[in-house]
């Protein structure tokens, strides 16, 4: 024991004095914020807590690696929120993508990333790309349109079932016309990669933690007449209103102080954000609701796409595949193993869901049938008409709901994500991909909940 004592001892004295955030600004400040950034994620990847002085000499050899070569291109990438610290389990791709364009152009292009709201945050990221301020930015579609009401489009009551489908819409061809293009004409957006969730709730443990019944059913969400803290989006505050919950408006970074002070009862979130603050630990119930979507993308400014040569708009999109690929994977995992949430209603050991105790809460097919008649256009028309006609004129080319839906129920309500096949979006789909069986809807491809 005492052995073990002393290697403790002498690992820490090795390791010297943890990196501070005023630490940490001073490395940035003096070697560059994209390169500290870099340095950090290889410590945290090691399962190292390295100090001061560690950091800025792998920042250093970073950034001397990132400069051996001359720019041709420099980009400004605005990242919402997003910092060194959220990557272990928000797989977002930012620092991918940089990675990725960097190495794929041979130092031909260099990208400043500029994360945790340093030049942007949630609701003027994106306008801030718009305008040219920045080159990429990265923040939640569901903020995001506030500003680009066009992507309220992803959030209709109940239209996603699952997870497959988000990511099967977002590699589709389909999704050229009922989504980027338009992102592309009304708000000079170029929208390329993201990882794709489904909201649920975040009951407060205070009211509904151990010991307490569990909320399984829509009757008995609606008898808690529970405050629920919400995010940027209308849609998804029509559909909490229709489900009969209350609403409330919170900032992502109160959400916690709020739960604390009984402000809330709970929050509203997709799978993954509130691991990264650990709003986990005041949580006591997690209803997988998947109401409404949840999706950390990344955008362009799409001029400035276009202003560059081919070769270099084409290492744009190659990059931002490979990312997309690559987020698929990273996030499905990281639901699952780190966060604890999704689908399942028991929590792997040692996920942040697990730790904190928290009873996953996942409702019969019967009870997610009667949300989704409840919330959804398809079957609730008359609170959605408004919307829908304000939508209808931004699309310019019919019924985009109607059209969304068509395209997000051809995949089953019990597919795996997993299972999708990449595909690049801004090709036609071929039949291989078209006819994917993941569609199918039977054999190892869906979800059984029966024991052999």
């Amino acid at each position: 024991m005492e052995k073990k004592d002393e290697n403790n001892k002498e690992k820490k004295s090795l390791m010297g004095t943890p990196v501070s955030r005023r630490d940490f600004s001073r490395i940035a400040m003096a070697v560059g914020v994209t390169s500290t950034l870099f340095a950090w994620d290889s410590f945290a990847q090691a399962g190292t807590s390295p100090s001061a002085t560690m950091l800025a000499q792998k920042a250093k050899d970073i950034e001397k690696e990132r400069t051996a070569t001359k720019a041709k291109y420099r980009f400004r990438y605005g990242a919402a929120g997003h910092s060194e610290d959220t990557t272990w389990v928000a797989k977002s791709g930012s620092l991918d993508f940089v990675r990725e364009l960097e190495e794929r152009s041979d130092g031909e292009i260099r990208v400043d990333y500029l994360g945790s709201n340093t030049i942007c945050g949630e609701m003027d990221c994106g306008e801030k790309a718009a305008h040219g301020i920045i080159d990429f930015y990265l923040a939640s579609t569901n903020n995001a349109s506030t500003t680009f009401p066009y992507l309220l489009n992803l959030d209709w009551g109940a239209l996603w079932q699952n997870r497959a489908q988000l990511y099967s819409f977002c590699y589709d061809h389909r999704s050229e016309k009922l989504y980027r293009e338009p992102m592309r004409r009304l708000y000079n957006i170029e929208m390329l990669f993201g990882d794709y969730g489904l909201r649920g709730f975040f009951l407060g443990k205070s009211k509904y933690g151990p010991g307490t019944p569990v909320v399984d059913t829509l009757e008995k969400l609606q008898k808690t007449n529970a405050k629920i803290r919400t995010t940027g989006t209308f849609f998804g505050l029509e559909s909490m209103r229709l489900m009969g919950v209350n609403p409330v408006a919170i900032s992502y970074e109160e959400v916690v102080d709020a739960v604390r002070q009984g402000a809330i009862d709970g929050a509203e979130a997709w799978e993954v954000p509130f691991s990264m603050i650990r709003f986990t630990e005041y949580t006591g119930q997690y209803l997988y609701l998947k109401y409404c979507s949840g999706n950390w993308i990344t955008g362009m400014n799409y001029k400035k796409l276009k202003s560059l040569p081919t070769s270099v708009q084409e290492t744009i999109m190659e990059a931002a595949y490979l990312t997309q690929v690559g987020v698929h994977g990273k996030q499905e995992a990281a639901i699952y193993i780190k966060a604890g949430s999704g689908d399942t209603e028991n929590p792997p050991v040692g996920s942040e869901h697990w730790i904190n105790n928290i009873r996953n809460v996942i409702w019969s097919d019967e009870e997610y049938d009667k949300l989704e008649k409840l919330i959804s256009p398809k079957y609730n028309p008359d609170p959605w008409k408004t919307h829908r006609e304000r939508q209808n004129k931004l699309y310019g080319q019919g019924d985009i709901f109607e059209e969304m839906y068509a395209v997000a129920r051809e995949v089953p309500a019990n597919a795996y994500a997993i299972d999708v096949s990449p595909h690049r979006w801004w090709k036609p789909n071929p039949s291989w991909w078209k006819d994917g069986v993941w569609k199918r809807g039977t054999g190892l491809f869906v979800k059984r909940t029966q024991r052999a």
